[in-house]
C-alpha cells in the first residue's frame, strides 16, 4: 500500500509551487486514472488533479488548511515519476499552504 510520507502540518512557497510547476508540465501526459494504492483508485485523474490544483491555488492567499489536497498530489506525482523511471525530487514529511 501506498504510504503517504508526504503529509505535514505546513509547506513552503517553493514546494507548493514546484509541485504546481510540475503538474503544469506534465497534465497532458497524465494517465485517464491511476491506481494509487490498492485502496486507492482514482477514475478521472485529469480532473482530480485539475480541481485540487485550482482550489489550492485560489485559496492561497487566504491560507486554509488544504495540506491532505497537497499531500495526495505529491503522492500522485511521485506515483507517476516512479512509474516513469524517473526519480521524484525529495518530498516533504507531509500541511498547511504556505504563508
Amino acid at each position: 500500500m501506498a504510504e503517504n510520507t508526504h503529509f505535514k502540518k505546513t509547506y513552503t512557497a517553493e514546494e507548493v509551487q514546484e509541485c504546481f510547476r510540475w503538474f503544469d508540465e506534465h497534465v497532458d501526459e497524465l494517465p485517464a486514472s491511476l491506481q494509487l494504492s490498492p485502496s486507492m483508485f482514482i477514475a478521472d485523474l485529469h480532473t482530480c488533479v485539475h480541481q485540487f490544483v485550482n482550489k489550492l491555488r485560489a485559496q492561497m492567499e487566504s491560507k486554509p488548511v488544504y495540506s491532505g489536497q497537497f499531500a495526495l498530489l505529491l503522492m500522485i506525482r511521485e506515483h507517476l515519476q516512479k512509474a516513469d523511471g524517473a526519480t521524484p525530487p525529495a518530498s516533504p514529511a507531509g500541511g498547511d499552504i504556505p504563508e
